[in-house]
């Protein structure tokens, strides 16, 4: 265990944080959760511009997967919100958190898994190594790319499910 936290350690940091969940969000709302799904759906996968994208994603049932992004270009790397909608007192909440699509976290997982064990079976010498924490730095830095390219998506797609939970469109 304490090797497994000494590694976590050692990757570089958009590597680690591209595994975890973020905080759990509570979006409230004086929408009974039958409206709120109406909302939710009218306001998904729109077409709104090229440049600055809308909320995609699916509802099924009263389990939320929304993403931000253009319906013109694809980022796996994306983030993704996973939520639900629960009754509450006096209307309802989505319940979620930011994370990634999990295919692509299992792939990444594969991936850097693979990456450290040919490092760690082929340290006698010198070039493995170093090459393999070159391509962690370089799964690093195309996390960071897309971070860089589209920085609010976060924020846009908990904007837009406050809009939902508000009544506003």
């Amino acid at each position: 265990m304490k090797f497994k936290q000494w590694l976590w350690q050692k990757l570089p940091p958009k590597i680690g944080s591209f595994f975890q969940d973020g905080p759990e969000t509570i979006i409230e709302s004086r929408l009974s959760p039958e409206q709120l799904l109406c909302c939710l759906r009218d306001s998904l996968n729109k077409v709104v511009s090229w440049n600055t994208g809308a909320s995609r994603g699916s509802v099924i049932g009263f389990t939320l997967r929304i993403r931000w992004g253009s319906a013109f270009v694809s980022d796996s790397f994306e983030p993704l919100f996973r939520g639900r909608i629960e009754d509450a007192e006096g209307g309802s909440r989505i319940i979620g958190c930011m994370s990634h699509n999990r295919f692509v976290q299992a792939f990444m997982a594969a991936w850097c898994g693979c990456i450290i064990l040919f490092s760690i079976v082929m340290v006698w010498t010198i070039i493995i190594p170093l090459g393999g924490w070159g391509l962690l730095w370089m799964a690093n830095g195309i996390i960071s790319l897309g971070d860089r390219f589209s920085s609010d998506r976060r924020e846009r797609i908990l904007e837009d499910l406050s809009h939902c939970a508000g009544g506003t469109l």
